[in-house]
């Protein structure tokens, strides 16, 4: 299934909901569009979230669920919140001060990663929400920003374009480790004590999150290019995109162990996963799309 174009190139896409029936997407015409994937071969909009204009004041970079919440980053400087269950109704705004580049929602926090590599926790249900900011990597200036997070209960685990991946104990309420890698990582996946993750260079990193220890265990040449700009670690499959114009899936194993590719003539900015179904936001020269696959019944 391929979603219809966009006269705007997509920066983020989301599958949320639970079921991989509804994807979520974020573009540079400043707006968040859900579509149904269960109506027609091509999929339905169901809505722009915040009417016909414009839902952010820039580029939206990042999105994030917990049921019923979506949230949405934009370059402007601002994070909304929208109610799924409610029709998309907007349940808040909150102003991060520097442009948020990624996002992730926990059970307690929404967490966003910035300009100034900084990682700002939010509690969505209080009027002033800022909980606490985090510095856990070195900033000198406003070219320096978090590229992706990471979190459970436990820990948050960040990557900067200073070339460090950092962890914050979120229990004792302190930085854990930091290392400093080679290239910068630009997408995370955190599943059980395993977290996945790819630079800027096309490299793919394991590294293991266990009994507090935080290690970088290997690095591996999967085939890609060019920066990898999605990842995604589900039960048995491994899944990456990258702006080398390809799709891989993966074994998770060490070395992962590639299944399959898919090429094509344009770039690929972020891939999302829920319940075996995979959404992936592609484009160039201001035409973009996303392709929707499903498992075979």
């Amino acid at each position: 299934m391929t979603l219809p174009l966009q006269n705007a190139d997509i920066c983020s896409v989301l599958l949320v909901g639970g079921e991989g029936r509804v994807c979520a997407t974020g573009s540079q015409d400043m707006k968040v569009k859900l579509w149904d994937l269960q109506v027609g071969s091509r999929g339905t909009l169901l809505r722009a979230l915040g009417g016909q204009g414009h839902t952010h004041q820039g580029w939206v970079v990042c999105l994030a669920y917990r049921g019923p919440l979506l949230a949405s980053g934009s370059l402007g400087g601002t994070v909304r919140l929208w109610d799924l269950e409610a029709g998309g109704a907007a349940r808040g705004l909150i102003r991060t001060g520097f442009a948020p580049h990624c996002l992730s929602f926990q059970t307690d926090v929404l967490l966003a990663g910035t300009r100034y590599n900084r990682i700002n926790m939010y509690d969505t249900r209080v009027a002033e929400p800022l909980v606490k900011s985090l510095r856990l990597h070195s900033s000198h200036g406003y070219s320096d920003a978090v590229k992706c997070l990471a979190a459970d209960d436990n820990y948050i685990i960040s990557g900067s374009n200073d070339c460090t991946v950092a962890v914050y104990d979120r229990r004792a309420g302190k930085a854990l480790k930091k290392l400093q890698l080679s290239s910068f990582l630009s997408s995370m996946s955190y599943s059980g004590s395993e977290v996945w993750a790819g630079d800027d260079r096309g490299m793919l990193h394991a590294f293991s999150m266990q009994a507090g220890v935080f290690k970088h265990l290997s690095q591996f040449d999967v085939g890609h290019t060019s920066q990898i700009t999605g990842i995604h670690r589900s039960p048995g499959s491994l899944y990456t995109c990258s702006c080398d114009q390809t799709v891989k899936v993966h074994l998770p194993s060490a070395p992962p162990r590639t299944l399959c590719t898919l090429l094509q003539q344009e770039c690929f900015f972020g891939l999302s996963v829920e319940a075996g179904v995979l959404a992936v936001a592609s484009g160039g020269c201001r035409l973009s799309r996303v392709q929707v696959w499903r498992p075979r019944r």
